[in-house]
Parts: structure tokens; C-alpha cells; sequence
């Protein structure tokens, strides 16, 4: 994916070298590389003040579909076994997030084979000081290296950080898969933006702490939590009790 941002997008080097990697430019847009596992990237805040960061990252998945993801990042449980600390979320940007997705949805005539979703908020990193988002593809090396769909991420990308449409309508969702169709539905149908989402396998570690972070930590003020109505589980009671505590707007889908 950062080739296909050199090679089709305009990328070209800065030449300067940080951590040993070249450094390359597009108008305001900065693209860097760092060795070893992304999840534990090295104290980006001490070399970068960014609006946002965006790491690009291979997606691995047991299933091994053919997947274009975005997400943004956090630990609800106390492991961190994928980078951050536990019980943090990083800081998230809505509209950054919507974009990135409405934008990859224009071209999915472009890549047939690839499901296109939004994923859970899950793994690091948690702690750099701007928001955060991951964009992925996977979900196994058999599309690791597919150029034809890294170009297309790369197009896609550039697009929605471009136009930077604002997106009035903030929401943290609750409940669901990993995959989650109907906030992903919401994301692509309507005017509504996810800063994180908690799924079904998490939640059990979500309280009043962790809604408070789900709110602080997003760059737009969140006005709605959507609920996953269906997929809340056993936690359902709690997870109504919680939105009504935060004075949020439910929304039931």
C-alpha cells in the first residue's frame, strides 16, 4: 500500500531518512515507514505533529477472505496483547474513519473479490496524542501483495483525506460481530460516523470508565450510541443502563 501511494499517487522523497527508512511527500501529507511489528510502532508524537496518523497494515483473519478493513484502535480488556495498554483506547477521528470507508465503497467495483467492512475497535496503539486509524488488507498473504488492491486503497485514501467532509452525526456502537454489517450499513447508507465500537466478545469489559474514554477520546462530540440490538448478549441490560448514564442518544438497529 505505501508503494502504490509512490508509485500512482504523487508520493516522492523528502530525502530525509528517520529510523533508517526514506521519508516521502505529498503536498501536506507525510508518509513514513518503521521496522518490526506496526502494532508497536516507535514514539511517532517525539518526531510527527499530525492532524492524524494512518497506518497501513496487512489484515490477517483465520477465514482468509479476501478483506479491505479500516478501524480505529483500543484494548477493552485488560490484555494488550497486540500493542497499547489495557483498558485504553486510542483517540479516534470520526469523520477520518467514514471517509476512508465511503471512499473505498465508490471503488468496489474495482475489487470485486475484496468484502469491504468496517472492523472492531481492537490492538494498539493507544497512547500517541492524535487520532488513529488503521486501514488494512487481507486477510491472508495469498492478497498481501496484491498491487491491483493496494492501488485502489491508495486512490481511495488520498480521496477522503482530500475532500475531508465533516460528518455532524458522531456515534459509539455497541454489540455485533468483529464485522460489523449494520454499523458498517449506517456508515455507507446514512450521515453517521463511528468513533469506536465495542463488539459483542468485549463486551463485558465495557463500564462507565470505558464509555467515558469511548467519549473523550473522540475528536467529535458523540451524541449517539447505536446499538447492535440482537447482538448485546447477556449484556444488554447493562449496556442500555450506561448510554442512559452518558446522556447519549440510543439508537436500536
Amino acid at each position: 500500500m505505501a508503494d502504490a501511494l509512490v508509485e500512482s499517487q504523487g508520493f516522492t522523497s523528502t530525502g530525509v531518512n528517520l529510523l533508517g527508512q526514506p521519508v516521502f511527500q505529498k503536498d501536506s501529507f507525510l508518509l513514513a515507514r518503521f521496522e518490526g511489528m506496526i502494532v508497536f510502532p516507535p514514539a511517532l508524537d517525539e518526531y510527527f505533529n499530525p492532524q492524524a496518523y494512518i497506518f497501513l497494515s496487512r489484515h490477517s483473519a483465520e477465514s482468509g477472505i479476501a478483506s479491505l478493513t479500516a478501524h480505529t484502535t483500543g484494548n477493552f480488556s485488560a490484555e494488550a496483547k497486540f500493542g497499547g495498554l489495557g483498558k485504553e483506547l486510542g483517540r479516534a477521528d470520526p469523520s477520518l474513519l467514514k471517509n476512508y470507508l465511503m471512499a473505498l465503497w465508490k471503488h468496489r467495483g474495482e475489487v470485486k473479490g475484496y468484502e469491504i467492512t468496517m472492523e472492531a475497535t481492537h490492538h494498539g496503539p493507544t497512547s500517541l496524542q492524535k487520532p488513529l486509524l488503521f486501514v488494512e488488507l487481507g486477510s491472508s498473504e495469498k492478497y498481501w501483495g496484491d498491487k491491483e488492491a493496494a492501488a485502489v486503497v491508495g486512490r481511495s485514501l488520498m480521496e477522503s483525506l482530500r475532500e475531508r467532509s465533516i460528518w455532524s452525526k458522531a456515534a459509539i456502537g455497541f454489540g455485533g460481530t468483529h464485522y460489523p454489517e449494520k454499523f458498517m450499513k449506517l456508515v455507507i447508507e446514512e450521515d453517521m460516523s463511528f468513533a469506536f465500537v465495542a463488539p459483542k466478545y468485549a463486551l463485558e469489559h465495557v463500564d462507565e470508565k470505558m464509555v467515558g474514554q469511548m467519549l473523550s477520546r473522540s475528536t467529535a462530540p458523540v451524541r449517539y450510541a447505536v446499538l447492535d440490538w440482537k447482538g448485546l448478549g447477556q449484556h444488554k441490560e447493562k449496556i442500555v443502563k450506561l448510554v442512559k448514564q452518558s446522556g447519549l442518544e440510543e439508537i436500536r438497529v
